[in-house]
């Protein structure tokens, strides 16, 4: 008997292609072709193409799975395959109908693929037929002799049930970066064939729950939060990682059983972790004067660095702080603490790193990452002018400009070789007073002796200039010191 789809496609392919090229090929042409010739022609082809889709959509509906405890569940819908997997609460009382374009039409089911299918009984009532007692691991089709064929693949949960009676943690775990769960019973993989015989997997769906720990920035510290990871697969071939506290862990699952009203879980309570989370802070402890120079983006010795680490304690117990020359490696420290929180003053030029180590039980140990801090070359600068009491806050103080030094020594002196004023810390300067008055302007002479982080020595002389108007009143009691 001839359909009305065979009548359409004959009649398409009528219009659209000249008697000669209907009459060179005993092969059905593809519907690729037959869609490029046409939109070369006329517009004749869409008409047919709109009903012709319309045709597939409608089929494609004409299934309608039924029966079992509950309402079956469409798991897979392989459109390239004209495919789709239900998923049965049990096999009982359950039904396949299907209504056709005709009353011609034969059931058949597969096991691996469809070229291999077998005749299925059905009953028939006018267009539509039923088969009923299906069974678990078949793909079920109604044959009617057209490309458009839908396939129905059945799987009985029932027989593939998620069970889970106890929890456990697996001996193949490593403490210290995670765990596997390991349950009491198999988990069977739920598989499906494609009509052309390829084998694909439906990904069961679990979540596994623990309370764990997170930085929070703002308060420096660790906050104990509630995770749930969602896991597609084997909840036993996956590592569970990041439980840094004390927690019971729970496995629940799959979608299939929670989505027919029974699913499973099961609890690990108490899991004491060894898993380890470390956080670093450092803290500079330097005063930035307006006269250390800019030359160089590295600390100023001596450079006081404060250095915290925080830890998930208890889990945590013992806290290794090394510090190094980057040249000679973490082997090689130049120094150690053991303490989560130390300080350590740089008086040398170089790099160097900072790292600690946390360790805990289970021998599990975390290191954080290097800690790199460049200490400057020294530089010393010293001016030749200034003018105190003129214009304050400019040029006003005699400061030497300095980087690195880790010793320093200045003396001021008047042409008569008498000490006005001496100061050893390179961040101060000499204001141009003497017993609070300023000194008369003129010429007056600096001895300056330093050490750099680098071991340079500095040793020097030099005249300064106070400039200042004879006549400006500027010391502290009203009368300018012109006897120094």
């Amino acid at each position: 008997m001839t359909s009305w789809l065979s009548m359409l496609r004959f009649d398409c392919k009528r219009q659209l292609f000249p008697p000669k090229i209907l009459q060179s090929t005993q092969i059905p042409l593809p519907l690729n072709v037959i869609i490029n010739y046409r939109m070369k022609s006329n517009n004749r082809f869409f008409l047919g193409l709109l009903l012709l889709l319309s045709h597939f959509s409608a089929f494609a509906q004409q299934y309608l799975v039924k029966g079992g405890s509950h309402e079956p569940m469409l798991a897979i819908n392989e459109i390239s395959y004209k495919l789709k997997v239900y998923v049965l609460d049990g096999t009982e009382n359950t039904s396949i109908s299907y209504t056709s374009s005709s009353t011609n039409h034969q059931w058949k089911r597969y096991k691996t693929k469809y070229l291999e299918a077998e005749n299925v009984n059905s009953q028939q009532q006018g267009t539509t037929s039923v088969i009923t007692d299906l069974e678990d691991g078949y793909g079920y089709f109604v044959d009617e002799g057209t490309f458009s064929t839908t396939y129905i693949w059945i799987i009985d949960y029932n027989k593939h049930p998620f069970i889970i009676n106890d929890l456990l943690v697996s001996e193949n775990s490593d403490p210290c970066t995670g765990i596997f769960l390991k349950g009491d019973q198999p988990i069977d993989n739920l598989s499906y064939h494609t009509p052309d015989g390829s084998i694909k997997t439906i990904k069961r769906k679990f979540e596994i729950s623990y309370n764990t720990l997170e930085w929070n920035d703002s308060s420096h510290s660790f906050q104990n939060i509630l995770k749930t990871k969602k896991i597609e697969g084997n909840p036993y071939s996956q590592l569970i990682d990041s439980i840094y506290t004390d927690t019971d862990i729970t496995l629940s699952g799959d979608q299939f059983a929670s989505y027919f009203g029974k699913a499973q879980s099961a609890t690990i309570n108490n899991y004491i972790t060894s898993q380890l989370l470390l956080r670093t802070d450092t803290t500079a402890l330097v005063d930035e004067s307006d006269n250390m120079s800019a030359k160089s983006d590295g600390l100023s010795a001596p450079a006081t660095i404060r250095f915290t680490a925080y830890a998930n304690e208890p889990t945590a117990t013992l806290y290794v702080w090394k510090i190094y020359r980057e040249e000679d490696g973490p082997d090689n420290p130049i120094v150690r603490f053991t303490e989560p929180e130390t300080e350590y003053t740089f008086n040398e030029y170089g790099k160097f790193v900072a790292e600690v180590e946390v360790s805990g039980n289970n021998n599990c140990y975390v290191t954080s990452d290097p800690i790199s801090l460049d200490i400057s070359e020294s530089f010393l600068d010293v001016p030749n002018a200034f003018s105190p009491g003129t214009t304050p806050g400019v040029n006003d103080e005699f400061k030497v400009v300095y980087k690195s030094l880790v010793r320093f020594s200045c003396w001021i002196f008047n042409r008569w070789g008498q000490e006005l004023y001496h100061w050893t810390n390179p961040a101060l300067g000499w204001d141009g007073k003497k017993g609070g008055k300023y000194v008369a302007p003129g010429v007056y002479f600096s001895v300056i002796e330093a050490e750099g982080s680098d071991g340079k020595k500095y040793k020097k002389k030099g005249d300064i200039n106070i400039l200042r108007p004879k006549n400006e009143d500027t010391s502290s009691s009203g009368k300018e010191n012109s006897s120094l």
